[in-house]
């Protein structure tokens, strides 16, 4: 069916409903969610207590003693009418250094076989794209994004690992994560990062947003020591390009 004609509001138990836009992934469902979050933050609307944006849909908390169901579906309602990407503010554009392959990326000559390249072509591939963040969740700061070559469309572990170390950039289907803790995982380990995307310490301790874009920037393990050690330190903060 793809888009909605009209979105539909889901209730999620006594405290939450859910607005979709879509039955599918696309980047319009997606702008649409992130759309309808801005204009609820922007406007303050009453009641509301928190917003959690998926690939398409958004979750919206809320205090029933302040706003009833029918009175926040009619608000949410009129502000779907206006959820369209040009309501939101320029995406940023944050460059990730990250190093391929060895004992950071043990999975990259695995994942080049099953797709046929050298692991130096699928670093390169890799590397190349613009990705796109849909939104983070799962662990605190990882991010799921889209963008990466359709050469590189692996499908999942069979078997996920116990633990994936935190800063691993890794694919799975047709999706590139970057594991923000020390978690189970089911995505192919093709390199990692000595950015932080999930600094508890920091006044703002998530790195990347949902809307943002990321790219890849290939770096040597010598490099990589030397940035891993400067963040350990608060030295060290990746590019963000904002428009």
């Amino acid at each position: 069916m793809g888009i909605y004609a009209e979105p539909r509001f889901l209730p999620c138990g006594d405290l939450a409903l859910s607005v979709e836009f879509a039955d599918e992934i696309s980047h319009e469902a997606n702008a649409r969610t992130l759309a309808l979050e801005y204009l609820i933050q922007q406007k303050a609307l009453s009641g509301v207590t928190e917003t959690v944006p998926t690939f398409r849909s958004l979750l919206v908390y809320y205090d029933p003693l302040i706003a009833g169901w029918d009175d926040l579906v009619a608000s949410l309602r009129a502000l779907c009418r206006q959820a369209r990407p040009e309501v939101l503010p320029p995406a940023r554009t944050v460059e990730l250094p990250c190093c391929y392959g060895g004992e950071l990326g043990f999975d990259l000559e695995a994942v080049a076989t099953q797709v046929g390249l050298s692991p130096e072509e699928v670093a390169r591939l890799h590397a190349s794209a613009d990705y796109y963040v849909y939104f983070v969740g799962f662990t605190p700061g990882l991010p799921y994004m889209t963008g990466m070559s359709e050469r590189l469309n692996i499908p999942r572990l069979v078997q996920p690992r116990v633990k994936t170390p935190p800063g691993s950039v890794s694919i799975g289907g047709v999706q590139c994560c970057i594991y923000s803790v020390e978690s189970p995982g089911g995505f192919w380990v093709l390199g990692r990062t000595p950015v932080r995307l999930f600094d508890p310490s920091s006044p703002d301790p998530i790195l990347l947003r949902a809307g943002d874009h990321v790219r890849f920037r290939m770096i040597d393990r010598a490099e990589y020591d030397a940035i891993e050690a400067a963040a350990a330190e608060g030295r060290y903060r990746p590019r963000i390009e904002q428009p």
